[in-house]
């Protein structure tokens, strides 16, 4: 991953979520992200290259098969979930800010990094957004994290987009997210 690449936020539901759009791509991350944990292929190929760490005794006994088969059901639900909560029409969570969490526990603060997860205990899917305010997310990606920590080369290159979404916002380069939705 480039670390200067270039991008604009798009706006996912009005003054609520947000996700960031490399130049020259067609879809945003949130939608990219979704696409590749509903492919089966994908889903497959990621396992297969990281099946050290998938069987590595913090998921049990699982198979590749059933990794692709549990990620894709995951995966459907936390979108639901994420939308259903931006649009105002979840039972359980009125606002964004009840369901993602900080990314490092105990720092909170302006335009906290924060992740999402499935509700599932044992769930590998995380979704990655900067809060610009408590019902304010910028997405900037996601990733199945299967290991403890960030280390993986796919999960420290979310560590450079929420680093590079944080500088955006900072810089004020967008006005689609009024500074008065930031937590500045």
């Amino acid at each position: 991953m480039t670390k200067n690449r270039k991008f604009k936020l798009e706006g996912l539901i009005p003054n609520v979520l947000f996700s960031i759009k490399y130049d020259g791509e067609g879809k945003c991350e949130f939608v990219k992200l979704f696409e590749k944990w509903d492919d089966p292929l994908w889903l497959y190929n990621f396992f297969k290259a990281n099946q050290a760490d998938l069987n590595s005794g913090a998921w049990g006994s699982i198979t590749i098969a059933n990794a692709v088969r549990q990620t894709h059901a995951q995966a459907k639900e936390m979108k639901k979930l994420i939308l259903s909560i931006a649009n105002g029409q979840d039972d359980n969570f009125t606002i964004l800010s009840q369901y993602f969490m900080p990314l490092i526990n105990g720092k909170y603060g302006k335009l906290e990094w924060d992740k999402g997860k499935g509700l599932l205990k044992h769930n590998w899917l995380r979704i990655y957004a900067v809060r610009c305010s408590k019902n304010t997310y910028l997405i900037t990606g996601g990733g199945i994290k299967l290991t403890r920590d960030m280390s993986p080369p796919h999960l420290q290159d979310e560590l450079v987009k929420l680093q590079q979404a944080e500088n955006y916002l900072r810089s004020g380069e967008d006005d689609q997210i009024d500074l008065c939705y930031l937590d500045l």
